[in-house]
C-alpha cells in the first residue's frame, strides 16, 4: 500500500515537474482548483425571464458585497439595467431569504421567490416559496413556509400558484391567500402533480401545467398501486433507515396514468378519455393553443406508436389525429409549439429518417416544413405573428450546434449563427430579440442580445474568466476516425501542452455511447452542469496522459437509422466502436499500445465494464462508474424502447447482462457506485462484483454512501479515486 502511494506521488512529481518547465508561466491544473473552487465558474445571466408585455427581461445577479442574490431588469431597446430588488430586503421570520428562483406577475403586482433548494433522498427537489407583493412591501409564505414544496408554478395572469405538497396539487388565491386542494388521495402509491420514479424518463417532474388563460389546471395523476418496490437503504444512522422507491423493471407491471382537468372557478375535476390501454404511457401533455383543448400523447408499451390526441376538456372525449410509428422506438421530445389564434401547431417527427418540422391543424393535416438528410435537435421558439419557426440543428456538422429560421409555410430556410461551436437561443415573447449563449471548445459560453435576424445588438455577458490566463489549459484537436467497415466516426484528441511526436504516451479514453448521445462537441462544457470532466481531462494531459473521446456511429446527428442500429442489442456498437478507436489510437506512432484504457459514467460505466468483459483484451485499465450492468433489472421506460419485451428478445437480454460475460474480465476494472443510487442501482456493482468473484476475477470497487447516481457531494474524491486509479494502472 505504501508502496503504491510512494509511487503514485513519485508520478505525479516527475510529470508535473516535467510539463512545468514548459508552460512558461502559467500553472498546472489541479483537482482542487476544478472541484473545490469557483475559478472556473462561469459568469452568466441566471434565471433570465422575458416580459411578457415589455421589451425587457429579468435576471438574478449575486451581489458582490451581501454575496445574496439581486433581481434585474435590462432594457432589450435602451440597453440599460435597472435594479428591481435587492436580495437583502427579502427576509422571513427573522432570515435572509436565499433566492434561487424567482417569477414576476404580469404586472410586476406579485413577485414569486424560492429559497434553496434541497434534494431529497428519491432525487425531487423541493424548497419554500414566498410571495413578494410590490405595492405594500409585504412578503409571506406558502404553505405555512413549508420547505417540501415541489412543481410550484405561477398562473399566467399572475393571480394564482399552483405547487405539490405530498403528493397532492394545490392552488392558492395570491388576492385572499385562499388555498383550494386539487387532488386529497396523494400517497405513497398516488402522484398527483408529480411523477414516480418509473415516468420520468419522459419528464423530469412537472407533472401539471396552467391553461392559457389560468382558469384551468391539466395534470397527471400516476397510480403506481401495483408497482414493485426498490429499498434504498441508510446505514450511516445508529439504527438504518429504509426507503421505499416504485421501480418498474423491464417486463413488469408501471403504474396507471390518467390525465385530469381542474376547474378552479368550480373547484371541479374532469378526466380525459385517453383509451383503455393501462399500459401505454402519457409522455406528454400541450394545451392546444386555447384553454378548452389539449394535446395529449399517447405512447404504446413497445414504444413504436405514438398517437397525438385532440381532448375536450368538457366532455373529456378524446380522438387520435397524428400518428407516428417506427419499427424500433419512437423519441419523445418536447418539440410540440401551438399557434396563439389558430387550431394549428408544429411538431416534429423522425419518420423520414431524421427530425424534421411538420405543421398540423387539428384535423391532422400535415405540411412538413423542413426536410434534407439532416436533423433538428431541437424546437426553440415559434413566432406565428410575424411567420417564422426556430430551431437548433446539427445541419452543417455533428460536432456543432447551429440557429436556424424557417417560414410557417416552409419557405425561407435561414442560418443564423456564425462561427463553428456551439449556440442556444432564447427568444422573447413577441419574436424580436434573443438572448444568444456562444461557446467553443477554446472559448467559454458568452451572453449576447441579438435580433431574430441573427444580428448581434450588444454583448450581455463576455465570462472572462480569469482562470483561462492563469492555469494552463489544451485544447482538443477533433479529428475522424474510419472504422474497418467504413462508417467516418468524430473523434476528439486532447496532448500534453509539452508534446513530443517521439515519445509513447498512455491513453485515457472517455465514452458514453447510447444511441442519440453525444460526447464529441465543439463546445465549452460537453456537460450541462458545468465544465469540470472537460477540466479533468485537461488536469490528465498535464499528467503525461492523451486523452480521447469518440462517438459511435448510433450517436447523435446521423439520423433515426443509425440510433435503430442498436434495437435489440443495447450497446453493441459502442463496444464495437471503442474497440475501433483503441485500433486507431494503437496505429499512430506516439501512443504505447500496452497502456490504452477507458472510463465512463452510467451508460458509459456500462461501456467500461463491457469492453474489459466481452470486449477485452484492447484496453488494459477501465473505471466503470455507476454502470448499468443486467438491463432486465432496470427500469422498464428506459429499456424496452431499445431492446424490446423481455420475453420478445431473450437472447438480447442475456448476451446484454455482463454478468453472463463475468469470466472474459482481462485488465485491471474499478467498479465506482453511490449506495443512495435511485436512477441505475447500486445492486448492479454488487450483483456484478459477485459474479466476478465467483469466477474467481479479481478487480477493485469503491462504494459512496448515501450518494445519488451523480455523486455530486463528493466529485474531488472521485476523481482522486479516478486519478490514482489510472496512475498505478495506466
Amino acid at each position: 500500500m505504501w508502496q503504491q502511494l510512494a509511487s503514485i506521488t513519485l508520478a505525479l512529481i516527475f510529470v508535473c515537474t516535467d510539463s512545468t518547465q514548459a508552460l512558461d508561466s502559467k500553472k498546472g491544473l489541479t483537482l482542487e482548483s476544478i472541484f473545490e473552487s469557483d475559478e472556473f465558474t462561469d459568469k452568466t445571466l441566471k434565471n433570465v425571464q422575458w416580459s411578457k408585455d415589455r421589451d425587457s427581461f429579468t435576471y438574478n445577479r449575486e451581489n458582490p458585497t451581501s454575496g445574496l442574490v439581486d433581481i434585474y431588469e435590462h432594457s432589450a431597446s435602451k440597453g440599460t439595467d435597472e435594479l428591481l430588488l435587492a436580495g437583502g430586503t427579502l427576509e422571513f421570520g427573522g432570515k435572509a431569504i436565499s433566492l434561487s428562483h424567482h417569477k414576476w406577475s404580469l404586472t410586476r403586482q406579485y413577485l414569486m421567490v424560492s429559497d434553496h433548494h434541497s434534494r431529497t433522498w428519491d432525487s425531487v427537489r423541493e424548497a419554500a416559496y414566498y410571495i413578494y407583493e410590490a405595492a405594500s412591501g409585504t412578503f409571506w409564505a406558502l404553505a405555512d413556509g413549508s420547505k417540501n414544496l415541489r412543481n410550484v408554478r405561477l398562473s399566467p395572469d399572475g393571480t394564482q400558484v399552483g405547487y405539490v405538497l405530498d403528493n397532492n396539487l394545490y392552488i392558492i388565491r395570491l388576492k385572499d391567500k385562499s388555498t383550494h386542494a386539487v387532488t386529497v388521495d396523494g400517497d405513497e402509491n398516488i402522484f398527483n402533480g408529480i411523477f414516480d420514479y418509473g415516468s420520468t424518463e419522459f419528464q423530469t417532474s412537472q407533472a401539471w401545467l396552467w391553461s392559457p388563460d389560468s382558469r384551468k389546471i391539466a395534470f397527471w395523476k400516476i397510480d403506481a398501486t401495483q408497482v414493485k418496490a426498490f429499498y434504498l437503504l441508510d446505514e450511516l444512522g445508529k439504527y438504518n433507515t429504509l426507503h421505499t422507491l416504485k421501480y418498474p423493471n423491464t417486463g413488469e407491471q408501471h403504474a396507471i396514468i390518467q390525465v385530469g382537468v381542474f376547474d378552479t372557478s368550480t373547484l371541479q375535476t374532469s378526466w380525459m378519455n385517453t383509451g383503455d390501454d393501462v399500459d401505454s404511457y402519457i409522455p406528454a401533455i400541450n394545451w392546444a393553443g386555447s384553454s378548452q383543448k389539449l394535446l395529449v400523447q399517447r405512447l404504446t408499451r413497445d414504444h413504436d406508436t405514438l398517437d397525438l390526441l385532440l381532448a375536450d376538456i368538457t366532455s373529456g372525449q378524446s380522438q387520435s389525429i397524428v400518428t407516428d410509428t417506427d419499427p424500433a422506438w419512437v423519441d419523445i421530445t418536447t418539440d410540440l409549439l401551438v399557434f396563439r389564434n389558430k387550431d394549428k401547431f408544429v411538431w416534429t417527427s423522425e419518420k423520414s429518417g431524421y427530425r424534421h418540422a411538420y405543421l398540423y391543424d387539428h384535423l391532422g393535416n400535415e405540411k412538413q416544413l423542413t426536410s434534407g438528410n439532416w436533423e433538428i435537435t431541437s424546437l426553440i421558439a415559434l413566432d406565428d405573428i410575424s411567420g417564422w419557426l426556430y430551431f437548433n440543428s446539427k445541419k452543417d456538422s455533428f460536432i456543432e450546434q447551429h440557429i436556424y429560421r424557417v417560414r410557417t409555410d416552409g419557405t425561407d430556410m435561414q442560418k443564423l449563427s456564425g462561427a463553428a461551436g456551439w449556440y442556444g437561443w432564447n427568444v422573447s415573447p413577441d419574436g424580436q430579440y434573443a438572448i444568444e449563449q456562444y461557446s467553443n471548445a477554446h472559448t467559454p459560453p458568452r451572453t449576447l442580445l441579438k435580433s431574430t435576424n441573427g444580428k448581434t445588438i450588444r454583448v450581455l455577458e463576455k465570462n472572462k474568466l480569469a482562470a483561462l490566463d492563469t492555469y494552463n489549459l489544451t485544447h482538443p484537436e477533433f479529428i475522424k476516425v474510419k472504422t474497418s467497415d467504413g462508417f467516418t466516426l468524430n473523434a476528439a484528441i486532447l496532448k500534453p501542452s509539452n508534446f513530443d511526436p517521439r515519445k509513447k504516451y498512455p491513453v485515457i479514453t472517455y465514452g458514453y455511447g447510447n444511441a442519440g448521445s453525444q460526447v464529441v462537441m465543439n463546445k465549452w462544457a460537453f456537460r450541462s452542469s458545468g465544465p469540470a470532466r472537460d477540466l479533468f481531462h485537461k488536469y490528465m494531459t498535464e499528467l503525461g496522459y492523451i486523452v480521447f473521446l469518440i462517438d459511435n456511429r448510433t450517436t447523435a446527428g446521423r439520423g433515426k437509422l443509425a440510433k435503430n442500429m442498436t434495437y435489440g442489442h443495447y450497446g453493441k456498437y459502442a463496444v464495437i466502436d471503442q474497440i475501433e478507436g483503441a485500433k486507431y489510437l494503437k496505429s499512430l506512432p506516439y501512443v504505447d499500445p500496452e497502456r490504452v484504457g477507458f472510463w465512463g459514467w452510467s451508460g458509459g460505466g456500462y461501456l467500461a465494464a463491457a469492453l474489459m468483459t466481452k470486449g477485452a483484451p484492447h484496453f488494459k485499465t477501465a473505471i466503470s462508474v455507476a454502470p448499468v450492468i443486467d438491463l432486465s433489472r432496470y427500469q422498464s421506460v428506459g429499456v424496452e424502447r431499445w431492446m424490446g419485451q423481455l420475453e420478445e428478445n431473450p437472447l438480447g437480454y442475456a448476451d446484454v447482462n455482463l454478468i453472463n460475460h463475468a469470466d472474459k474480465l482481462q485488465g485491471n476494472l474499478l467498479l465506482i457506485h453511490g449506495t443512495g443510487d435511485e436512477n441505475v442501482k447500486y445492486a448492479f456493482t454488487l450483483q456484478f462484483a459477485d459474479a466476478l468473484i465467483k469466477k474467481g476475477k479479481q478487480f477493485d470497487m469503491m462504494l459512496y454512501p448515501n450518494q445519488h447516481h451523480g455523486i455530486e457531494d463528493h466529485k474531488l474524491h472521485v476523481f482522486t479515486k479516478i486519478r490514482n486509479y489510472f496512475l498505478s494502472n495506466l
